[in-house]
């Protein structure tokens, strides 16, 4: 991982300790290489965020992604980031959003694996609010549709999730429930 220990305190000074949590997901061996090919650099790591807007939540659709399937927008670090810059530039490249990070709020440490392969794997989870920006991908080549969503709609795209036989939307389908725990509670 290329996310530094520095970059990472320092983060953490900025905008709060995160919760953390441990899983393990397994997938098949297709998905299990796409997700060895995406390791460019050592990559080991995605930031997902969490972009408030008028009470709702802006989501992504993949171009592979089935009719009514959406996702928090994620990402990867690029070596010559920062964890905040990296984040500002992947909220914009996926959902055409200017946004203000609130909150560093979950870390995942999940093990993915593939009959006896493993890789470790972390997530960064954010809560941010939307600043400015048109509601569009920036980047079509990975985002086919930007959406805003209400809260209620997360059990529909979980649905779709699990139908799935992906262990990365399963992934997605666990991130997505345990940080909404996290986001609800605060609103109480």
């Amino acid at each position: 991982m290329y996310i530094t220990k520095e970059h990472l305190q320092e983060f953490e000074r900025l905008y709060g300790r995160p919760e953390e949590q441990f899983k393990a997901f397994e997938m098949n061996p297709k998905e299990y290489q796409n997700l060895l090919d995406s390791q460019k650099h050592g990559r080991s790591h995605d930031v997902t965020i969490f972009i408030r807007k008028d009470n709702k939540w802006i989501v992504n659709a993949k171009p592979w992604y089935p009719e009514g399937l959406y996702r928090v927008p994620s990402g990867g670090i690029h070596p010559d980031e920062t964890l905040e810059e990296g984040a500002r530039r992947e909220a914009y490249e996926e959902t055409g959003s200017k946004i203000e990070i609130l909150r560093y709020f979950l870390r995942i440490f999940v093990r993915f694996y593939s009959k006896n392969q493993s890789v470790d794997w972390v997530s960064h989870l954010l809560l941010t609010d939307w600043r400015e920006g048109e509601l569009r991908p920036i980047d079509t080549n990975e985002i086919k549709k930007v959406y805003l969503a209400g809260r209620n709609e997360f059990e529909d795209f979980a649905k779709i999730m699990l139908e799935l036989d992906v262990g990365g939307l399963h992934y997605r389908e666990y991130l997505h429930r345990e940080a909404f725990k996290i986001l609800d509670s605060l609103d109480d």
